[in-house]
Parts: structure tokens; sequence; C-alpha cells
């Protein structure tokens, strides 16, 4: 347990230095890397004192000032990303069409891919008005719905160890090229490294830690894109993540639930109470809205938008079949009909 504290602790002092060198100016975060390769070595000398962990704490704080400072300049384009972009750009157009395009095309584009650019101000403003903007940008939810359904087509591999290794290794890399041809925003690699941590964890015979993997992925992120603890999508990601960890099982232990539906029922309104409790504060910050019915839009809209991801790949994999395709285009455009009609009915209370 306590390895684990220590990497969260970690990862928080990784973060904040990362904050505090992004809200310096040019020279005083210049400063910060004149200072930082003074510490650094004084902290390392430290480590192996009693005070092992507070220098390790200082050491973490020290590098993420650094990799803000560094993070600052520049890099050029990579192929590979122009690549994705072009990737994306084609499967967005395969998905508006077998959606039927409209406004059902443009939804399912944005919660399938993350392409927005097809949705009109309107429907946008719909979505963010019934607390469902998160269903259209690209979010935990839909790699989680998503790992779902590759741990359920996989599992036809069987259960041996060489069984189960291909199938992880599988899902890893079906999940790391779609979160890389969606853009990589903040809450869908946090997502992917999460599970990346959880599949790695019991390959190795270690048990599963939320917190562990939130840490790690808290790390990583902002390794990988030191500006990203700026950013609206990290700050609602991470701060709904930390209210499932901390908040959620007290709320969760309010109600003793006698049935199995109920308990279900209400550990739903316990994750959204959770969820909305750390989130709120960021929304009415930057958008300066609530959405009052956001309880009425989770037990609507969410399965909706769970089923229609459900449905695309199959119904892109089957849509030159004669019944099949035809059959399952329309149940996915259905789904898209009614998450479009709930979104305007809820945002019109």
């Amino acid at each position: 347990m306590k390895g684990r504290c220590d990497i969260a602790l970690y990862a928080a002092a990784f973060v904040a230095g990362d904050l505090a060198a992004g809200c310096c100016d040019g020279h005083l975060r210049t400063s910060l890397i004149v200072f930082s390769a003074i510490l650094i070595p004084l902290a390392a000398l430290l480590v192996t004192r009693r005070k092992a962990r507070f220098a390790a704490v200082a050491a973490f704080l020290i590098l993420g000032t650094l990799n803000a400072s560094i993070g600052r300049y520049p890099a050029s384009e990579w192929p590979l990303k122009q690549k994705a972009g072009a990737v994306k750009e084609d499967i967005s157009a395969r998905l508006y069409a077998i959606a039927g395009g409209g406004s059902e095309g443009a939804i399912l584009s944005a919660i399938a891919i993350g392409d927005r650019g097809s949705i009109d101000r309107t429907l946008k403003s719909d979505f963010r008005s019934s607390g469902a903007m998160h269903l259209i940008a690209l979010s935990g939810l839909h790699i989680g719905v998503l790992y779902f359904f590759l741990t359920l087509t996989f599992a036809l591999l069987g259960n041996s160890r060489p069984s189960r290794l291909t199938r992880k290794l599988l899902i890893l890399a079906i999940l790391w090229a779609y979160s890389f041809v969606s853009g990589m925003s903040n809450s869908i690699l946090r997502a992917v490294i999460m599970i990346s941590v959880y599949e790695a964890g019991e390959l190795f015979g270690s048990d599963r830690s939320l917190k562990r993997a939130l840490a790690i992925s808290a790390f990583a992120t902002t390794l990988w894109q030191p500006d990203a603890p700026f950013q609206i999508g990290f700050q609602l990601s991470y701060g709904a993540m930390a209210a499932i960890c901390f908040i959620y099982p007290a709320v969760k232990r309010l109600l003793d639930c006698r049935s199995a539906l109920m308990e279900k029922v209400w550990n739903t309104v316990a994750l959204s109470l959770s969820c909305q409790a750390a989130t709120a504060p960021l929304v009415l910050l930057y958008f300066g809205t609530f959405p009052k019915y956001f309880m009425i839009t989770n037990f609507v809209a969410i399965p909706l938008t769970s089923t229609a991801i459900y449905l695309t790949p199959v119904a892109l994999i089957t849509k030159n079949l004669p019944f099949a395709g035809d059959f399952l285009q329309a149940a996915l455009q259905l789904s898209l009909k009614l998450l479009r009609t709930a979104i305007q009915i809820i945002a019109g209370l």
C-alpha cells in the first residue's frame, strides 16, 4: 500500500511542478532550469539517507518544472501524425455515410472518432446544456465501451496463457492505434494508459489498483504533453477520476440496497453525483453554466451512446451485405436519432 501511495504522491509532485513552471514567464523558467540543475544532484544524495521519501517528492517536483520548461520549445509536426489525421478524415467520412448524414452523421463522427467539425452550433449547445458534452468529446467512456467490446470479441481466442497474452496485446494495440488516430486527447490518453497499466499488472501477477493506474497516467500524460495540466480536458478528466477514487466510495455507502436492480441504479446515481461534485466548479468556471438535468442525461444518453458505439464497427464491417448490413445501419441510425431527440428534449427543459 505504501508503494502505491508513493507513486500517487510522486505523480502529484511532478504535475504540481509542471503547473508551477507553466505559470512562470520566460526569465523565471530559465532560473528554474538552473535551480533544478543544482537541486537534482542534492536530491539524489538525500535519497540514500533517511529523508528518502521527502527527497524523492522534491526530485519529482523539480523534474516537473524542467518538463514544463523544456516542453515550451516547439516541436516539428510528425509525418506519422499527419498520416493519422488523414486516416481520421477517411474514417469520419465513412461514419458520416453509414449514419445517413445530417445531424446523426455528425454525432456519430464525434462520438466514434472525435471529429466534431460537422456538428452545428445549435446541436453543440444542446449537448452542453443537457450535460452531455462529454459524449461528443472523446473520453474514458468511449475507451471503456471499446475495451469491453474488444474483450468480448477476443474472448473467442480461448483462456490459455498464450491466448490471454495474445488477447491483451491485440486489445492494447487497437486501443493505442485508436487513441493516436483520434488525436490522443488528454482523456483518451488517460484511459488508454490506465487500461495498459491494468493489463500489465494482471499479466505480471500484480493486483489492479485504480489509484496507481491514475497516478501513472497523469505522470505519463504530463511528461508527453507538458501543457496538458492547463487544458480543460485534462482537468475535467482527472477531476472525474479523482472523484471516482475518493468521493464515490463514500457516497455509495450512504444507501444499502437490497435488490440487484436498485443497487445498479444507486451505483449510477452515486457515480454521477460524485463526478459532478468534482467537475461542476470547473464547468462553472470555464463555461458559466451548470447542467441541471445531468442525472436524466446519464440515464438516457449514455446507454444510447454505448449502443451506437457497439453497433458502429459491426455496421461498418457488414455494410455491403444485403440484409444484415441494411438492418444494422438502420439500427445504428435509430439509436443516433433517439440520442439526438433525447438531448434536444433535455436541453429544452
